[in-house]
């Protein structure tokens, strides 16, 4: 159901994250507190690690080894579906930095054993806090790791060559087009330009004859200016339902 054991590349990535630290000139590796204050040695090994403790780099591959393999044995656990290396030692990762606690209760777990392989790496990436002063705060470090776990599990996707669906050539933004790029207001802004020209030189020549009926075009106008508000209101309606803003 499930790989045996992490591959080389799986423990490649939790050893580039992780980092041997305080390894002397004769290859002596010495304890020492990690920032959450605990004593570590190796490779993130902390079972039973005390001030003072030394070990050579080959007992630090069997420290690691025995840790990844606690954390393999809770992805088994806790995994129902059947996964693929690399989605087995992403999981393996994530669980060996974060705890099987965690990743029991994460939304990512879900999404695997509901087969939304899909919506896992997302899931992933939101794993990226920590407490700094007690404040939960995105670290660099932890993003980073999060993206590499990320874009292993998805290191099997099928994709086009391999039968998959055929590629977006031209992804195209969602966002809503500005009003200035609406083709109804600027239609509308032309023909009241063009109307309004219109307007103006006929009414030079006939402004005389117009006196005598200055009440009823006052009527006249405050009609057309209403049924023009009414005329655009619509049109940014329709605008508005074509995604225009």
């Amino acid at each position: 159901m499930h790989p045996k054991h992490t591959s080389d590349d799986g423990l490649h990535l939790i050893k580039k994250f992780e980092g041997l630290h305080k390894v002397s000139e004769d290859g002596a590796v010495s304890a020492y507190r990690c920032s959450a204050g605990r004593w570590t040695i190796g490779w993130g090994h902390t079972k039973g690690v005390r001030s003072g403790h030394k070990a050579t780099v080959g007992d630090c591959e069997a420290y690691l080894r025995q840790d990844v393999g606690e954390s393999e044995n809770a992805v088994r656990q806790l995994v129902k579906v059947p996964l693929t290396q690399n989605q087995f030692d992403a999981c393996v990762s994530f669980v060996f930095n974060l705890g099987a606690g965690n990743f029991a209760s994460s939304t990512a777990l879900k999404k695997i054993n509901a087969l939304d392989m899909d919506a896992v790496p997302e899931q992933l990436l939101r794993w990226n806090k920590a407490r700094v002063d007690g404040v939960l705060t995105p670290l660099a470090g932890l993003t980073r790791r999060r993206s590499a776990e990320a874009a292993l599990f998805s290191m099997d996707a099928v994709l086009a060559d391999d039968g998959g669906p055929t590629m977006v050539q031209k992804p195209e933004s969602a966002a809503i087009k500005p009003l200035k790029k609406s083709k109804t207001m600027a239609g509308a802004a032309t023909a009241g330009v063009g109307t309004m020209g219109s307007l103006v030189t006929e009414a030079a020549g006939n402004l005389q004859a117009l006196i005598s009926y200055a009440d009823s075009l006052k009527f006249i106008f405050i009609v057309l200016s209403v049924l023009g508000i009414g005329l655009v209101t619509y049109a940014r309606m329709t605008d508005h339902k074509n995604g225009v803003s």
